[in-house]
C-alpha cells in the first residue's frame, strides 16, 4: 500500500537592518497536538495490528522508529491491519482519534485488493485516492483516515465530532491489498508519527528520545511486536493473498481417502535469517519434521507446507506444530512465533453399516 505524502516546508524569517541588533525572532512554538485515542474498534491482540509504522530512513532503505523494519520507503502513517474477511461482514468501527471539524470526505469508491502484478506495475505511480475522512483538529493539527469501506462515511463536511465518534469502517478502497486503515496525523501540511511526534527524517536512532501523541489508553495497546500471526489453517491448495483477504478457504475436516493437504500460516514482521520449524503428528504414529533458514528470496509472510502420500493418508486427527525462532543474541534463537493446530481426515463409510 501507498499513500499520498503531503510536505511542507519550513520557513524562516531572519531579523534586517529595520530591527534592533539586540532582538532576535524565531518561530512561534507549536501548539501541543491533540491526544489521540486509537482510531479503530479492534482488539490489538486478535482482529488487529499495526503491519506498517512511519518510516525514519532516508533514501531507498526503510526502518521504523524502533530501527525494526515493519514500514517501508517513505511511509508517512501507520497502517491498522484487521483479519479478514470478517471486515467484509459485521466490519470494524473507524473512530475519531481526537474532537474536531470535519474538513474532507471522500466515498463511493470500491472495496478491491490490488492483485501483487498490479502492485508491481504502480510502483512510483500517484497512489489511487480511496473512502476517506480528514478531521481538523485547530493549531494546525489534523488526522487522515484511508482506504474506508465503500458507503460507510457517515460523516460530512462541518460537522463537529468528538473523541470516539464512528467514521466509517476499515475497507479495502484505493490503493492496496489488504484491508486496514490507514492514519497519519499532520501539523500544517507536514506528516508527524503519533508515536514519537518527530517527521521521521530524524532517523531512528534518535526516535527514542520523542514522545508518544497517544493516549494512555491506547498506548496500552500499542505495545510494538516485531512479528505475529495473521492467519493460518489447512486448504486443498496453497491459497494466495487475495483468496485470503476475500474468501473463506480453511478446511478442518477432510473427506475420506485424502491423499494430501495443505498447512499455511499469514505471518507479518518475517525477517532474512529467521529459522522455522514444522512438525506433523499422523495419526498412525508417524512423524514428519522440517526446518529451514528463511533466505532473502523467501521472506514473505505466506508460508505454506505440502504432505502427501502415494496412498490415502490415514484417518484421523493430525497434529501440527509450527514455531518460528530469531536469533535475538549470540547463545541461541529466541522463539517468537508457536502455533499448534489440528484438523481430520474422516474415516471411510462402512458400506454395510444400516443408516439409523
Amino acid at each position: 500500500m501507498r499513500c499520498s505524502i503531503a510536505v511542507c516546508a519550513g520557513i524562516f524569517y531572519t531579523s534586517t537592518a529595520f530591527f534592533a541588533p539586540s532582538q532576535s525572532h524565531s518561530a512561534p512554538p507549536k501548539p501541543p497536538a491533540p491526544l489521540l485515542a486509537f482510531p479503530v474498534a479492534c482488539d490489538t491482540d486478535s482482529d488487529c495490528f499495526i503491519q506498517h509504522y512511519f518510516d525514519y530512513a532516508p533514501g531507498p532503505e526503510a526502518l521504523d522508529h524502533t530501527c525494526g523494519i515493519l514500514t517501508y520507503n517513505g511511509h508517512q502513517g501507520i497502517d491498522i491491519r484487521v483479519s479478514s474477511p470478517e471486515w467484509k461482514e459485521s466490519g470494524f468501527p473507524v473512530l475519531a482519534a481526537a474532537k474536531g471539524r470535519i474538513e474532507i470526505i471522500k466515498d463511493g469508491i470500491p472495496d478491491r485488493a490490488l492483485n501483487q502484478q498490479e502492485i508491481k506495475s504502480s510502483r512510483g505511480l500517484a497512489p489511487k485516492p480511496s473512502n476517506s475522512v480528514v478531521i481538523n483538529h485547530g493549531d494546525g493539527w489534523r488526522t487522515h483516515y484511508g482506504h474506508l469501506r465503500q458507503g460507510s462515511v457517515i460523516v460530512k463536511p462541518g460537522q463537529e465530532v468528538s473523541q470516539g465518534s464512528l467514521l466509517g469502517l476499515v475497507g479495502l478502497s484505493g490503493s492496496t491489498s489488504f484491508p486496514h486503515l490507514h492514519f497519519h496525523l499532520s501539523y500544517r501540511g507536514q506528516n508527524i508519527d503519533p508515536f514519537t511526534g518527530m517527521t521521521g527524517s530524524e532517523g531512528c536512532a534518535q526516535a527514542a528520545t520523542g514522545r508518544s501523541f497517544w493516549s494512555a489508553e491506547a498506548n496500552a495497546k500499542l505495545g510494538y511486536k516485531d512479528a505475529g500471526v495473521f492467519r493460518t489453517g489447512f486448504s486443498d491448495h496453497f491459497p494466495n493473498y487475495e483468496e485470503l483477504d476475500t474468501q473463506k478457504v480453511e478446511i478442518n475436516n477432510f473427506p475420506p481417502e485424502s491423499k494430501e493437504f495443505y498447512f499455511w500460516v499469514s505471518l507479518w514482521g518475517i525477517r532474512q535469517g529467521d529459522m522455522e520449524e514444522l512438525k506433523i503428528l499422523l495419526p498412525d504414529g508417524d512423524v514428519y519434521q522440517r526446518s529451514d533458514e528463511i533466505d532473502k528470496s523467501s521472506v514473505q509472510g505466506l508460508r505454506g507446507f505440502f504432505y502427501s502420500r502415494s496412498l490415502p493418508l490415514p484417518a484421523g486427527t493430525y497434529h501440527v506444530n509450527y514455531k518460528l525462532r530469531r536469533l535475538k543474541n549470540k547463545h541461541s534463537p529466541e522463539t517468537i512465533i508457536n502455533i499448534d493446530r489440528s484438523m481430520e481426515i474422516e474415516s471411510p463409510k462402512d458400506p454395510f453399516t444400516s443408516p439409523n
